[in-house]
């Protein structure tokens, strides 16, 4: 319900052109002790028609608690809401009518706190279960208002492959999402490949440096995530910063290391 807009990133393709190695290509595995997730805000809100909403940043959905299919963010993706009781929120998550995730988020007694625990399973057929807490951080009545992140949990493995080649461009893939980008490094948008994945989202790479590639990920020609990769001194890790528009205070930053 609150990871409103999911990005993977990674490469496959290793070129045959006899030329330099890009410090980027190889297998990162995702370092979740050294990675920082929580931080991050979100808002739930009513419209004057009863309908609930669920903002962040620049994006919104609008959904009602009746168990009928919303769409989110595009036609594809859909959840179902209903509300066991005062305290409970029930998300069933699903891609072309078919169930890829169930949220359960339960307000604690005094109103102050929501926990979240989400299953689902991945592209690559594997499980997942993610946990979060949330502290209010706004006023509201029960489940309305601000709330932001104080603590996070996945057992998703997050291991991804880079690779460039000589032209410019470089091949990121995910294995468990089964996600393929193929992007040129000079800023043009493109399209990535994936089971899953949210129609009308593009992403734009830029090398500032040898060491640093800068990224934008768009929503339907609007910037929607903002983000940074940079390499550490070694080219063994490297920490990928990343923000929604207009909440740059906000930052997640996963940090991964070469295994490959």
């Amino acid at each position: 319900m609150k990871k409103l807009l999911a990005c993977a990133f990674a490469l496959a393709l290793v070129s045959t052109t006899a030329f330099a190695a890009s410090p980027w290509d190889g297998t990162w595995k995702l370092d979740r002790a050294k990675s920082h997730f929580t931080g991050a805000s979100f808002t739930y809100a009513k419209t004057a028609d009863g309908m609930w909403q669920v903002k962040n940043g620049p994006l919104t959905i609008a959904f009602a608690t009746d168990g009928k299919s919303y769409p989110v963010l595009d036609a594809d993706h859909t959840m179902m809401v209903t509300m066991t009781d005062a305290h409970t929120m029930k998300t069933v998550n699903q891609f072309k009518g078919k169930t890829t995730s169930t949220s359960i988020d339960t307000l604690s007694a005094d109103g102050k706190t929501l926990s979240d625990v989400t299953t689902g399973t991945h592209e690559d057929g594997s499980p997942f279960t993610s946990t979060e807490t949330d502290t209010r951080s706004a006023p509201g009545d029960g489940f309305l208002g601000t709330w932001t992140s104080t603590k996070q949990s996945n057992n998703t493995p997050s291991t991804y492959v880079i690779s460039t080649t000589a032209d410019g461009s470089a091949l990121f893939t995910d294995p468990t999402t089964q996600f393929t980008l193929t992007a040129k490094l000079d800023g043009t948008p493109a399209t990535a490949v994936a089971p899953q994945m949210t129609a009308g989202v593009t992403f734009s790479y830029k090398k500032a440096s040898a060491t640093r590639l800068d990224y934008t990920i768009m929503l339907k020609g609007e910037k929607v995530v903002i983000g940074y990769m940079e390499l550490a001194k070694g080219n063994k890790s490297y920490q990928d910063t990343s923000w929604l528009v207009g909440k740059e205070s906000e930052k997640t930053i996963s940090v991964y290391k070469l295994v490959d």
